[in-house]
Parts: structure tokens; sequence; C-alpha cells
């Protein structure tokens, strides 16, 4: 899956984000995870996850967070608002929430520097502040 061009796109390019390149599926890495997890939500989050073309992520952090906010994207852009809309978004959020614990653990190629420049990339200044700033001022 390559990125989306237009105003909602996210970019989480490797170079952007990540220095040191750890080939690892995220899923791999967040199967061990789902244990706990309601079974309907693991089930939006495999959904999701599918959708990542295998080896296009450097790190699971990086996979996790470019799912995730392509997830939002896509749920945010959707006409239909429902419960299978707000599932999504739970989804979501999950991963993205995966996403930052992957980039501060080190079996995962992690790094208290990897999760703060994820931070720094999808927080108020990164993907995720571009788009609450599109939906809050759209552009005319």
């Amino acid at each position: 899956m390559g990125p989306r061009a237009g105003p909602r796109a996210f970019d989480m390019s490797v170079d952007s984000m990540m220095t040191s390149p750890m080939t690892m599926d995220p899923w791999a890495w967040l199967e061990r995870r789902l244990d706990g997890v309601p079974a309907e939500l693991a089930a939006a989050m495999r959904t999701a996850l599918e959708r990542l073309e295998p080896g296009s992520a450097a790190t699971p952090a990086e996979g996790l967070a470019h799912v995730a906010l392509e997830e939002l994207d896509s749920v945010l852009g959707a006409a239909e608002q429902d419960r299978r809309a707000a599932l999504r978004l739970l989804a979501a959020d999950a991963l993205l929430t995966y996403a930052f614990e992957a980039a501060a653990d080190p079996a995962a190629g992690g790094s208290a520097e990897l999760a703060e420049r994820l931070a720094e990339r999808v927080g108020p200044r990164g993907a995720l502040g571009a788009r609450i700033a599109a939906i809050e001022c759209p552009a005319e």
C-alpha cells in the first residue's frame, strides 16, 4: 500500500520517522499482545493490519502507526458513522497505542528516542494534528 495523495493522507515514511531499520512483521509483534483484547476489537485490528503490505514497514512501530493513521483517515472520511465505524475508530486508537509501545520496545527495534520521534511525527504538529486541523478548519 503506497501513500495516498490528497489533504487527508498521512505521511508515515520510514525515512521521516525511523533511522534504524529492522525487519519485523508488525502483526507478529502485536499478536502476542492481543490475548486480553475483546475478540471484536482484535478482529477489527486484524482487518486493518491486513491492509499493510508485507515488508513495507521497517519496524513494528512504523507499520502499526501507518495502519492506525490510515484507518483513522478512512473512518473520518466515511459517510456512515455507525457502530462499525466506532469499532474501526477504537481499532485505530488501539493500533496507535501499540505503535507507541513497539517504538519503546527494544525487542522490536525501539528505543525512547524512537518513541519520542513517533510522538513528534503523529502528534499535534504531525499527522494527527494536521488531520484534526483539517476537520476543524476545512480548506475552502
